[in-house]
């Protein structure tokens, strides 16, 4: 591909309150999906975000190849649990196939049980662990199936039935939260099992009721699911620097920058010069910020020791000349001294800084 984060924008490009996707859109997402699975088998994505400006969907980050589902025995059918007992250690998803984040929250004890699962017209969904630490949350979501067909969870979420897609909602208190989320694939050990990942750039309470609604295009049908979540994380530092860095008639600053031991969180703000504050901020962007037109900006974190952590997912959305942008990244090994936020493009697969909008941050 071109441009890695194009491609993967592509992807997750859907209005949510339309289910009809229309033919160029879905040949072009067919298209995507294909180069994705030939570019790697271990990234996927999809994200979306219900705001009048595009949603941008940007590829997950790495995740491993094995994955096991974390159940109780009997949790789904008989069926299901035989197969189980044949397997010698029953781990954690998030152990095996997460990312590092999810790997520390596992090993941390950070990690709340669930055992929920809905059955309808033979196929049942079931969500087994939850890891919420204030920055993400995070879900094992497993499907069972009488499909003989042999594909992932993850291949068949791709699927596209007629011109219908599948879906998902999430909401707090009762109140629907207009939210991007994404896939990642559970693992080759796992093909039944996908990890969900919602709520990175809103803020939600420590403690409340958490409804998800899983729309199967294939059954034209809902499962939900009502699950009560407490925030849980060890210790995290969170960075509010005021200085605003300007590349007319762009302003960039900092909104927040978290670093815990299961998520590395950095929130961007891009506001349009006072008088144009009603405009469009990506149309008035300089056009070396986009690609076709779109917002091609990406931020990579460096520490003093020149450690980077690894990309988990970004969304984007604004309104009325405040343009955010929040961008996911696995925590570091240990707390840094001093940050260096730099943002880049791409340019024919390579990336290319922009000096007059980085940002130096002490941390200690």
């Amino acid at each position: 591909m071109n441009n890695p984060d194009f491609e993967a924008e592509l992807v997750g490009l859907k209005m949510a309150s339309i289910e009809e996707v229309p033919e160029p859109v879905r040949s072009r997402m067919d298209i995507t999906y294909q180069m994705l699975d030939s570019s790697t088998q271990n990234h996927s994505l999809a994200r979306k975000k219900r705001r009048w400006l595009h949603r941008m969907i940007i590829t997950t980050g790495s995740v491993a190849v094995a994955g096991l589902l974390f159940i109780v025995l009997g949790f789904f059918s008989p069926a299901m649990a035989e197969t189980l007992k044949q397997i010698p250690f029953v781990k954690s998803v998030f152990q095996l196939a997460g990312d590092l984040g999810l790997r520390n929250a596992s090993e941390r004890g950070l990690i709340h049980s669930v055992d929920q699962s809905v059955t309808h017209q033979g196929v049942t969904l079931g969500v087994s662990e939850l890891m919420y630490d204030g920055s993400r949350l995070s879900l094992v979501l497993s499907r069972e199936s009488p499909d003989t067909s042999g594909a992932t969870f993850m291949e068949t979420w791709r699927g596209i039935i007629g011109s219908v897609v599948n879906n998902i909602d999430f909401y707090v208190n009762g109140e629907l939260v207009n939210t991007a989320w994404g896939l990642s694939p559970g693992g080759d050990e796992s093909p039944n099992s996908v990890i969900v990942t919602t709520f990175e750039e809103v803020q939600v309470p420590d403690q409340f009721e958490f409804k998800m609604v899983v729309r199967l295009a294939e059954l034209k049908q809902d499962f939900t699911f009502t699950i009560p979540v407490t925030k849980n994380t060890a210790d995290s530092i969170v960075l509010t620097p005021a200085e605003v860095k300007s590349d007319d008639p762009i302003h960039m600053s900092i909104k927040r920058l978290e670093l815990s031991q299961t998520t590395t969180l950095l929130v961007v703000e891009f506001k349009n010069e006072p008088e144009e504050v009603k405009g469009d901020t990506i149309r008035r962007m300089r056009e070396k910020y986009k690609i076709h037109g779109l917002f091609n900006i990406n931020f990579e974190l460096i520490d003093e020791q020149g450690r980077s952590p690894f990309y988990i997912g970004a969304s984007l959305y604004g309104h009325e000349g405040l343009t955010t942008y929040t961008t996911t990244f696995e925590p570091f090994d240990s707390m840094p001294r001093t940050l260096i936020v730099k943002p880049f493009i791409w340019r024919e697969e390579q990336k290319e800084y922009i000096s007059e909008l980085e940002f130096i941050i002490p941390v200690k």
